[in-house]
């Protein structure tokens, strides 16, 4: 068991007079939470390690869940190049969850300005309806979420349906059904190329808030028209007049990253 302080919701700036056991420290603001599935994809792992650089790079802490797939990911990249961070558990501090994670939340608590905050109190079993609350503190603790991959009705993508709701900055990976929905929601979309750096590059532009100079060629200025048109519910080669036209133009956006396939047949601009 994890030595532990209270910790006021009011420090969050939260009108809340709870406050949870906290291990270690919360890193400072601006704090940035990547949440995603448990059973993750190999290739959006293997991006996290750079983009939770691209984040600390411009000062970000970076916050998770603590669990299985992404968030482990997450936690361990923080590790890895010292970068502040916080877990926030759904359970007490006298019973880790997952249990497997033991040693990656002690390390967590060692790390400079970093810790470990329970959603429970000590003596508390973890339930299914903490998870929701777990990820509401995540949300509490951020200026800004990125979903890294989501399945439909998902607790990640709960997550960055609230987060939408609450007007946080919100950005999802062009990379599931979950994050297909949240960017036709108004989540900013993020293409997942294999080269992890193209990945992290466009992470850091939407973190730093710079413009996206359109990268659009003339000859797919219709295209880019479609798409701005459409707004974030994107396109599916039916919805253009020449579908014919509509596949090859579509395939050489792709390449050229102006676009991601977020669902089969279904595309958001990112550029």
């Amino acid at each position: 068991m994890l030595p532990t302080t209270p910790f006021p919701a009011s420090a969050l700036g939260l009108a809340d007079p709870r406050s949870w056991p906290l291990a270690g420290a919360v890193p400072p603001a601006p704090r940035l939470a990547i949440v995603g599935s448990r059973a993750a994809l190999r290739r959006v792992l293997a991006v996290i390690p750079a983009i939770v650089e691209a984040a600390a790079n411009l000062g970000y802490a970076l916050v998770s869940g603590g669990a299985r797939g992404v968030d482990r990911a997450v936690h361990a990249a923080a590790l890895a190049i010292g970068a502040p961070q916080l877990a926030v558990l759904p359970c007490g501090p006298d019973v880790f969850y997952p249990p497997e994670h033991a040693a990656l939340f002690t390390a967590i608590h060692a790390a400079p300005r970093s810790g470990v905050l329970f959603a429970l109190a000590p003596g508390t079993t973890p339930a299914r309806s903490v998870f929701a609350s777990r990820n509401t503190i995540v949300l509490d603790a951020c200026a800004a979420v990125l979903v890294a991959q989501a399945n439909l009705r998902s607790g990640s993508w709960s997550t960055g349906r609230l987060a939408l709701r609450r007007g946080l900055r919100t950005a999802a990976l062009a990379s599931s059904p979950g994050c297909a929905d949240l960017i036709a929601s108004g989540a900013h979309s993020l293409a997942l190329h294999d080269d992890p750096a193209a990945t992290a590059r466009a992470v850091a532009t939407w973190l730093s808030g710079q413009a996206i100079r359109s990268a659009w060629p003339a000859d797919l200025a219709w295209l880019h028209a479609a798409f701005l048109a459409a707004g974030p519910r994107g396109l599916g080669v039916d919805d253009l007049p020449d579908p014919q036209a509509a596949c090859a133009a579509l395939l050489i956006a792709e390449l050229r990253g102006l676009v991601a396939e977020s669902l089969p047949g279904r595309y958001h601009a990112i550029a």
